[in-house]
């Protein structure tokens, strides 16, 4: 569940937390949170919380908590360090070709030949999961 863009939804699920609560009670008196001057209560303590969540907690994400996001990072640094080692060697191809001399083009061709290629970029998760703190 998203917290959504203001205090609308901790609001509803503070009171809706409340009303399960108040219900248990004999008589169950879950319905006085529906009451109109109950309610600027209720939305108080949403905003609060929401305030809380959005702005003044810490956001974390670790392996423990997002392990899809984590591994496909670990594939992104493997791809760039693919792309390096091919940019390298192709720099070393061209380095060692003398376009003067005809027999190193044939050393040129099979030295970019021999790179290996990375592999597709990883796709990127659906979402991200993390924990706040």
């Amino acid at each position: 569940m998203s917290l959504g863009s203001d205090k609308t939804i901790c609001a509803g699920e503070l009171r809706e937390a409340m009303r399960a609560h108040l219900d248990t009670l004999d008589p169950p008196a879950g319905s006085n949170v529906d009451k109109p001057e109950v309610r600027p209560n209720f939305d108080a303590l949403g905003e609060g919380v929401w305030r809380i969540l959005t702005a003044d907690a810490e956001t974390i994400s670790a392996a423990a908590q997002d392990p899809v996001f984590w591994a496909f990072i670990g594939a992104l640094r493997t791809e760039v360090e693919q792309l390096r080692a091919f940019d390298n060697g192709l720099k070393a191809a061209f380095a060692a070709w003398d376009p003067a001399v005809p027999a190193t083009g044939l050393t040129l061709k099979s030295a970019v030949a021999a790179l290996g290629v990375p592999g597709s970029t990883p796709a990127a998760p659906a979402n991200l999961r993390g924990r706040l703190q």
